[in-house]
């Protein structure tokens, strides 16, 4: 899309952030796991480095779940990398809640829980959001859906009056209601 620009300094200035933005948001990203690493490795209740490493190996499984449709593009686009990340962010965010509340009270809980929850949320939204123009940019489409099938649609049968059937009127046949006479 061609823009109109008249301060050529300021073309040039728009034009490299539109180039970088992707480089930008994917580092965002991996620095969002690497937080999230951190933290999760803070409130485990074993030794530090441990931690940190068993973290970092659960945050890297997340980046290739989570990009795995750019791993080997096809036609087809997997809807499980969203509802991972969605609940790899869920986890993250109990983890965050559960650790907390051991080293903080009342209201430095809440800011602490929010400022941190903002961040492990943030990264979810950069993740999505880049995932999807990703997929969009590689042209992948979501799967196709299975088309539904079509019912007949249903036919009432006709209902006959006992006229048309036996060619009597309805004041020969015997009902409950009426008393039988000979």
């Amino acid at each position: 899309m061609e823009k109109n620009f008249t301060n050529t300094q300021f073309k040039w200035t728009f034009e490299s952030i539109s180039d970088n933005i992707p480089t930008i948001m994917l580092l965002t990203i991996v620095l969002t796991y690497g937080i999230n690493a951190y933290l999760t490795a803070i409130f485990l209740p074993i030794d530090f480095w441990l931690a940190i490493i068993a973290a970092s190996i659960l945050q890297l499984g997340r980046f290739a779940v989570v990009f795995m449709d750019f791993l080997n593009p096809t036609k087809g686009r997997s809807t499980y990398p969203p509802k991972i990340a969605l609940g790899a962010t869920l986890v993250a965010l109990v983890e965050i809640f559960f650790g907390l509340q051991e080293k903080y009270e009342g209201g430095e809980f809440i800011t602490m829980f929010l400022f941190v929850g903002t961040i492990v949320v943030f990264g979810y939204l950069l993740e999505i959001n880049f995932v999807d123009k990703g997929v969009e940019a590689y042209g992948i489409n979501a799967p196709e859906a299975k088309p539904k099938r079509k019912r007949k649609p249903r036919v009432k049968p006709e209902v006959k009056t006992a006229e048309e059937t036996t060619g009597t009127t309805a004041k020969n046949f015997v009902s409950s209601f009426k008393t039988i006479t000979l």
